[in-house]
């Protein structure tokens, strides 16, 4: 294929009108500057230009430019400041952790005692097998329904979520129609309650952990809605659901998906405005992250057993808040395992 010199030069007029255009006028200055920072700001703009690219693909292109602009400025001044303290995160996601291995070892065991042959990974059987017996595995003396039941609701959601995409985007083709989420708000709730729990809610530390209750009250705080009726099993156990009514322990009145981290995982996939599913703590889970969003990490047969918050900036890092380990200062990277975990970009 042939291009005559004016084509050629046509073109190459587009091609610089357009770099021209989607570059901001202080994010170019801050990028093209000879500060020591330089190439810290290279890498957080070109970031968030991938971002916005690859989660808002039909977002008009002036609302673009102005997103670029806005998310850069945060990201980068915020990140100049960020610091996580040194500090040995691993006991506080072990707490988590262990919380559902607790379970699934018993539901091995449970299911071994009664004469079949199973294992931790083979959880496709397990809940098929639970399921089945249901009725006489609750005949069982001083049987832990508890477990049982949540090692249920926990598989058939992961069962579920084997259908879904590792990542959605936004299709939103204008801002004004994205809805309102104030992700300032959302944090300072969960730097106001991380360690000091609030007593309009319930605590489910006792009841196998309180980090997607937390979560999820700091998102409410931020301008989530509730969504559903509270006061029946029916409604608290609907994925579509998300609501917490009063400050005792009734699960009638706190949807799983409020309280539960895998549930809390299901409902966010389907409503959050985008999500993306990562395998390691790097620059591509830094352009995708912001403060406010929640967190997911997955354990080796995909369920979600603890729930954060993002907090702040530290690249390629973020600090995140949580319950069941309380923390506000915590190291995603300190958290997370190759099993996986999922962003919800929540605003």
């Amino acid at each position: 294929m042939k291009f005559s010199m004016k084509k050629m030069i046509s073109l190459g007029l587009t091609l610089v009108m357009a770099l021209a255009i989607s570059v901001p006028s202080f994010a170019a200055d801050k990028v093209n500057g000879n500060s020591e920072n330089k190439k810290q700001a290279d890498q957080i703009y070109e970031g968030v230009v991938s971002y916005v690219n690859e989660v808002y693909p039909d977002l008009a292109k002036t609302e673009k430019s102005n997103l670029i602009d806005r998310l850069y400025k945060e990201k980068s001044q915020a990140t100049s400041k960020s610091q996580i303290q040194s500090r040995n995160n691993r006991n506080e996601v072990d707490e988590a952790y262990q919380n559902v291995m607790a379970e699934e070892e018993y539901i091995v065991d449970l299911i071994n005692s009664r004469g079949a042959s199973t294992a931790l990974d083979n959880w496709q059987f397990n809940l098929k097998y639970l399921k089945q017996n249901y009725d006489a595995i609750k005949k069982i003396p001083n049987v832990n329904m508890t477990y049982v039941d949540s090692y249920i609701a926990a598989y058939e959601s992961v069962l579920a979520a084997k259908d879904m995409p590792t990542e959605k985007v936004n299709t939103c083709t204008t801002l004004a129609t994205n809805g309102s989420y104030n992700y300032d708000q959302a944090v300072n709730y969960a730097k106001k309650y991380y360690r000091n729990y609030n007593s309009a809610y319930p605590s489910w530390a006792s009841a196998g952990g309180d980090c997607a209750n937390f979560v999820s009250q700091c998102l409410y705080a931020g301008g989530k809605p509730m969504k559903g009726t509270p006061g029946s099993a029916s409604s608290a156990s609907n994925w579509s659901n998300w609501f917490s009514r009063g400050n005792t322990q009734n699960t009638n009145n706190v949807s799983s998906t409020w309280r539960g981290a895998q549930a809390f995982r299901s409902y966010w996939q389907t409503n959050a405005s985008s999500y993306k599913k990562f395998t390691s703590v790097d620059s591509s889970s830094f352009n995708y992250g912001w403060t406010g969003d929640a967190v997911s990490l997955l354990n080796s047969n995909g369920r979600a057993y603890h729930t954060l918050i993002i907090v702040g900036y530290s690249s390629p890092d973020f600090t995140v808040g949580a319950h069941t380990g309380d923390t506000i200062d915590g190291s995603l990277r300190s958290y997370a395992s190759s099993n996986g975990f999922i962003i919800y970009n929540m605003r």
